[in-house]
């Protein structure tokens, strides 16, 4: 096949590989803004040419042949080989212009990113944002997002990794709260305490507390549960009961005496707290706007911390 008849194919190929990764021709559709209808005869012109059955299609979704699986790999390196061309026109750039796609935690991104971002974009008149926010796995190649923010210790294997803090689960309650029901001096004595856990998960409410080397399980026991962290510090702020935070997200409450840390020398396990990472995809061609918003989110968490050093 010649260069005249292979050029045509490369819009087909992207739209297999995106059809490929959705598992459906509908949201494929929408991730490409195309109706279903277009990109399934994009896939039967792709079919035709190389004269191929590339995909399986069932009543729920669709899957790759075995000549399918071989076809998307080298169309993948395709796209990726194609990302990088742009990303090595885009790096030699001395504007900073272009779109950043962000990813980060609901909490984390109300209530520490998106200042930041906000700033950025003062600073950064020509680069636009895209920012995408979930509690939920985003997986950044697949997704095509550019920067992904996560609150762990286990950073996605194969990107390039920023520690910027750390986030910690702390425990807190409002004065009125402890003042009607006693302040805890030991995890134990939580049983007897209005605990309101995420109800996410079955054993949510079986809070896991350790101190050196002394692990304790507390069945803790609530009429209220809610995975949203404003909705729960609303209900600790009426002095409905005890709860759970990343510390990020009630610093402001336990500066100004709204809420109190309890329990303070106990490590309590849970979701939403580890390291906080910003990682992006190892190029040797990096975008000026994605370097541009690096640079930024690693000066200002250096600067934060230098400045809670000397406070």
């Amino acid at each position: 096949m010649n260069n005249n008849d292979l050029i045509p194919l490369l819009p087909e190929m992207a739209v297999f590989v995106t059809v490929a990764d959705e598992e459906s021709f509908s949201q494929a559709g929408i991730k490409l803004g195309m109706a279903a209808s277009s990109v399934s005869r994009s896939i039967n012109r792709l079919e035709r040419r190389l004269q191929t059955k590339l995909l399986e299609r069932t009543t729920r979704k669709v899957k790759l042949s075995t000549v399918g699986a071989d076809v998307y790999v080298q169309c993948k390196e395709m796209l990726d080989s194609a990302r990088t061309a742009v990303h090595a026109a885009q790096s030699m750039l001395n504007t900073a212009t272009g779109v950043i796609r962000i990813a980060a935690p609901k909490a984390f991104s109300k209530q520490v990113l998106s200042p930041i971002i906000l700033e950025f974009l003062d600073s950064y008149p020509g680069i636009s944002v895209k920012l995408r926010i979930a509690d939920h796995f985003i997986d950044p190649i697949g997704e095509e997002i550019d920067v992904i923010f996560r609150l762990t210790d286990q950073p996605l294997e194969g990107l390039i990794s920023k520690t910027l803090t750390r986030a910690n689960l702390i425990i807190c309650a409002s004065q009125k709260y402890l003042e009607d029901h006693g302040h805890p001096t030991h995890p134990k004595e939580l049983i007897s305490h209005q605990c309101i856990s995420l109800g996410e998960q079955v054993d949510d409410a079986k809070w896991r507390f350790t101190k050196s080397n002394q692990k304790i399980l507390v069945n803790t026991q609530s009429r209220f549960a809610v995975n949203h962290t404003e909705i729960r510090k609303a209900a600790v702020l009426r002095d409905m009961g005890i709860s759970t935070f990343p510390d990020f997200t009630v610093q402001s409450e336990i500066e100004s005496g709204e809420l109190i840390q309890i329990l303070p020398d106990w490590h309590i396990s849970g979701n939403y707290q580890g390291n906080v990472i910003l990682q992006y995809a190892q190029t040797s061609f990096m975008p000026v706007p994605i370097r541009k918003f690096i640079d930024f989110v690693q000066l200002h968490f250096q600067q934060r911390e230098n400045s809670s050093t000397t406070a």
